[in-house]
């Protein structure tokens, strides 16, 4: 491995006089190890149906964020359209390293071999339920380095040094790779660049759009390289751990290693409340679900939507391993119980969870049919429109005739 050097041992003239305070360090570490630990000692007694809807809340966290960090903007709002391949990307600029399907399915191959095997298990329903919509052509930026690249060398810079010591706090694994990332050519942040352009009243620099720094490939790698100091720890990528102003070249060591700290305890926290997310879903829908066969594949099906989000009926087959006709009647058993409706985008069926307050106003309307209905007959009129259609082109190919 490289010997990487810890660039707040070198000069750099936007460095503060002095570092940060020791006693900031501390706090900051306090806080980030009680987090950590908390939501550690939750998931060694996760449920596993818990466990499976946390995780497909988690993929989907990561393919956002991942997205959003390669260059592709507002990624939350047209992400379940895109994976379902019913709306390109919107706004793919000439900045960005590789196609955002490029970047997804990398990330979720790397997933589906989590150590963990709720997380392995999900990513690997999630990546076969992947339709995404392909028809963006994602030019090639400055750096151009393929997703699975990324990855090979944020696995690289998280290799122990020979030298390693044991550290007295359980995230130092994360302190490590943030010193290495930040003396890292392919993910310290790039340098600012100009450009010159004549112009009839005189040449004008412009500043050039820097291509997005693959940090998303840190971040998950981030649980697995805590766990190898700290094996009862479940190996959890870490969404957000490793930040871009952590890794200027300006910083002290200690004002490093805060901002580090500070954005380990925010993942951690920010995985907790996903976790109790996923809790409060699978005590609300137990009761509703127990008119369910106890074969019914149709709970599962409902932890997948209401974790990851919406779905096709060509995607949930893809993604249980159910036929269309069985996806037909899972679907169904959901609708009935009020757990999930059909709805309508571009002219496709889509399956999605109904969010808590959605049902509590049916329940109080005693409408929950109608959410069927309603869906069935948007796409009957739909279809009897398009016969109609076909039946006029026949006949005026009748008359040409």
């Amino acid at each position: 491995m490289p010997d990487f050097c810890d660039p707040s041992t070198r000069f750099h003239p936007l460095r503060s006089d002095e570092d940060a305070p020791i006693e900031d360090l501390m706090t900051a570490r306090v806080r980030a190890a009680l987090t950590w630990g908390q939501l550690q000692g939750r998931l060694a007694h996760v449920p596993a149906q818990v466990a499976h809807q946390f995780c497909a809340a988690l993929a989907r966290l990561l393919l956002v964020e991942a997205l959003t960090g390669s260059g592709f903007s507002g990624a939350n709002s047209w992400f379940s359209a895109w994976f379902s391949g019913l709306q390109p990307v919107p706004d793919a600029t000439a900045h960005v390293a590789a196609p955002p399907s490029l970047v997804a399915d990398t990330l979720l191959a790397e997933l589906s071999l989590s150590a963990w095997a709720p997380l392995a298990d999900t990513a690997i329903q999630i990546r076969a339920a992947a339709h995404f919509h392909r028809g963006e052509g994602a030019p090639q930026g400055e750096r151009g380095d393929p997703p699975a690249f990324a990855v090979g060398e944020g696995a690289g810079l998280a290799e122990p040094p020979a030298d390693d010591r044991a550290d007295d706090w359980p995230l130092a694994a994360l302190d490590r790779l943030h010193r290495a990332a930040a003396a890292s050519p392919h993910f310290a942040p790039t340098e600012r660049s100009y450009q010159l352009l004549p112009l009839p009243a005189g040449p004008v620099s412009f500043e050039q759009t820097r291509t997005a720094t693959p940090l998303w490939a840190l971040d998950l790698l981030a649980g697995a390289l805590i766990a190898r100091s700290e094996p009862a720890t479940r190996p959890l990528p870490l969404p957000g751990a490793v930040r871009a102003e952590a890794l200027r070249p300006e910083l002290w060591s200690r004002e490093r290693a805060i901002i580090t700290a500070e954005a380990a305890g925010e993942a951690a926290q920010r995985l907790s409340d996903q976790l109790d997310a996923a809790h409060a879903s699978v005590r609300e829908v137990h009761e509703a679900m127990t008119v369910l066969r106890s074969t019914s594949r149709a709970p599962l099906l409902y932890r997948l939507l209401a974790g990851f989000g919406p779905l096709r009926p060509l995607q949930i087959e893809k993604a249980l391993g159910v036929s269309k006709n069985g996806v037909r009647d899972l679907v169904a058993a959901l609708v009935k119980a009020g757990l999930a409706e059909r709805a309508a985008y571009e002219h496709h069926t889509i399956i999605r969870a109904l969010p808590r307050a959605r049902r509590a106003t049916l329940a109080a309307e005693g409408e929950s049919r109608s959410v069927e209905t309603s869906s069935g007959a948007t796409f009957a009129a739909f279809d009897a429109a398009m016969a109609d259609v076909e039946r006029v082109l026949a006949r005026m190919e009748t008359a040409r005739e």
